[in-house]
């Protein structure tokens, strides 16, 4: 561990983003946690454990989109034994665990559907006017507080759903609105658990307002950290925004890729370590500390390289990413000597095979891959958006002579983790397979 380092270095996803094994018939989120899962979350829990990302924010723990109503037998003993197994795990390695929990709207689906005058008209958010809410609320936070789940802290969201604009709330500015939600729940989860790690992950929220900017940082004065999803404030000054904060603040990492929870984990390849290392390089030297680094599922051997390269600047900002790309490419495939440099340049150009071609744009939100949710039919895996929305069709047909190069590049090299280089190549095969159906629709 370096002696400068990001302080809060979090892993975080819903809970099977990180699954081997898709769930292709299941609506999103799917929460299916079993034996299978529990063995791919402590697997992750190494590579945290091995490159210092020491938290962890696990979204669906207990519920997806909905608490019960009435609130009881949230969960069965089997998934209780499950839990604990993954938190003491996860404590054995050093890790904190955190439940990712709604505020005032995620979680609370049923809540409203049995209950509307808690939401004040509205069909997605409490309101928070309305007492009724508050007791749910807090119910879902004395609920995690419990010390039999042996939970280190939280993260709160209160924003990805939007917000109550009832006559009151509207009165609020957005800021305003969200800061007073979120002070509220901390000064509670403070009055209980006063060793809890609390964070907020920004999704929805603006740090790029000047005249909102006071609502921030009365919030930061009651959060360990924040973090935004939209790096707008890299527009007014991040450097300066930051010093202004009580606690510390950063991003998901710049490059964010929404793992798809219906694909064959060899569907894809899209490496893009090298842009997350150098966005998270970045952030630190702009004054962040403090990151929401997503989960990948492993089971992709391309992932794991993503994933660990960025990964080791959190405990290291002074790596470089070309320097975290080779640990990272030596790690998971097995290389030693001059294979690392020609792996590692591989991986770069390939990196930049996609990136240079589509029209993402580093720190501007997720990646997608399929559709989070595919309104044609949520239970089925969506088409590839990552190809179909973020290139032209010349693009693509470009993108498919370079990745067939690539592909016969990587097949010629003598690679020690035979099984990492066939799933490389299967990958690359469903990236192709998706292009060439693209193109015959």
């Amino acid at each position: 561990m370096s002696s400068e380092s990001f302080r809060f270095r979090v892993a975080c996803g819903w809970l099977r983003d990180l699954a081997w094994d898709p769930s292709p018939n299941d609506r999103w989120p799917c929460i299916r946690w079993d034996e299978q899962l529990l063995a791919d979350q402590i697997n992750f829990l190494e590579v945290q454990r091995e490159l210092g990302v020491d938290h962890n924010v696990v979204w669906g723990l207990f519920v997806s989109d909905a608490w019960p109503v009435p609130f009881e037998n949230v969960i069965d003993e089997h998934r209780r034994t499950l839990l604990k197994c993954f938190v003491e795990a996860a404590h054995d390695r050093g890790i904190r665990i955190l439940a990712g929990t709604g505020i005032y709207s995620w979680g609370f689906d049923e809540v409203i559907r049995r209950l509307p005058q808690v939401a004040a008209g509205s069909g997605k958010v409490m309101c928070p006017h309305q007492p009724a809410a508050w007791d749910w609320q807090r119910r879902v936070l004395d609920f995690l507080m419990d010390p039999q789940w042996g939970l280190d802290g939280i993260s709160m969201q209160s924003a990805d759903q939007g917000r109550c604009q009832c006559e009151r709330c509207s009165a609020m500015s957005p800021a305003e609105y969200h800061a007073n939600l979120l002070i509220r729940c901390a000064g509670h989860i403070r009055s209980q658990r006063p060793q809890w790690i609390i964070g907020q992950a920004a999704w929805g929220m603006r740090l790029d307002e000047p005249e909102e900017f006071p609502h921030i940082q009365r919030l930061s004065e009651h959060l360990d950290y924040m973090v935004e999803v939209n790096e707008r404030s890299k527009s007014v000054g991040r450097k300066a925004l930051l010093a202004q904060l009580k606690c510390a603040a950063g991003s998901v990492g710049g490059v964010f890729v929404e793992p798809p929870q219906h694909w064959d984990r060899l569907r894809w390849c899209v490496p893009c370590g090298l842009g997350s290392a150098r966005s998270l390089r970045e952030l630190y030297a702009g004054g962040g500390r403090a990151c929401e680094y997503f989960y990948r599922p492993f089971a992709n051997p391309v992932e794991e390289v993503s994933w660990r390269t960025g990964a080791a600047i959190l405990s290291s900002p002074q790596t470089t990413p070309e320097a975290a790309l080779e640990r990272a490419v030596s790690r998971v495939y097995g290389v030693s000597g001059a294979g690392i440099r020609q792996l590692a340049d591989w991986f770069a150009r390939a990196e930049s095979a996609y990136f240079s071609r589509s029209n993402f744009q580093v720190g501007q939100g997720p990646l997608s891959l399929e559709p989070l949710v595919w309104k044609d039919n949520p239970a089925a895996s969506g088409p590839p958006v990552y190809l179909r929305d973020r290139m032209s069709a010349e693009a693509r047909a470009d993108y498919a002579r370079e990745l067939r190069g690539l592909r016969s590049e990587l097949a010629a090299m003598k690679l020690p983790n035979e099984s990492a280089a066939r799933k490389t190549l299967a990958a690359i095969d469903g990236t192709l397979a998706d292009i060439a159906s693209l193109a015959g629709a």
